[in-house]
């Protein structure tokens, strides 16, 4: 009896850490928001040359054409609302691609890419992908809410110009 019950206890272990039912949701694995300014050069274009964040907090602007790069972590509010924002849009990845009709600008693009630990990447949000349309993987409040979150990191951590010279 004791036989059975410690090879029960060890499957649903292996289950848990296999990602099995019961298993905790690791959270994403990464985002990342990449833009193009149709009238700026590249290192004053917030964005131009990526803004990745890995599940942990830490972030990484860039590399530059240069190979430059700048790093650090969030604060834990910080990664807290973006592991919400996260977790809102992976548990709607299933649903349809959405678009809405915007006035475009030639040259202008906004790109965010996540890696949740079920998927590879997903691009939930698209500005300047198709002409005239900004689409949403992941539903749209989600995928907006995750993008005006990131903004508001990009507008804090990512240096303006970058790379600096």
């Amino acid at each position: 009896m004791r036989a059975r019950s410690v090879a029960t206890s060890l499957a649903v272990l292996v289950l848990a850490a296999c990602g099995g039912p019961g298993a905790p949701d690791p959270g994403f694995v990464q985002v990342s928001e990449r833009t193009t300014c149709e009238a700026l050069q590249s290192r004053f274009c917030v964005g131009a040359f990526g803004f990745t964040v890995i599940g942990d907090g830490r972030f990484t602007v860039g590399p530059a054409d240069d190979g430059s790069t700048r790093s650090g972590t969030l604060t834990g509010t910080e990664l807290a609302g973006l592991t919400a924002d996260a977790a809102q849009v992976s548990a709607n990845l299933g649903a349809s691609e959405q678009c809405d009709s915007v006035q475009g600008v030639p040259g202008v693009s906004d790109h965010i890419d996540l890696v949740d630990a079920g998927q590879g990447p997903v691009r939930v949000y698209d500005l300047g992908g198709t002409p005239g349309s900004v689409c949403y993987r992941g539903g749209r409040d989600a995928a907006t809410r995750l993008h005006a979150d990131l903004g508001g990191l990009l507008a804090k951590y990512y240096p303006r110009p970058f790379p600096a010279s």
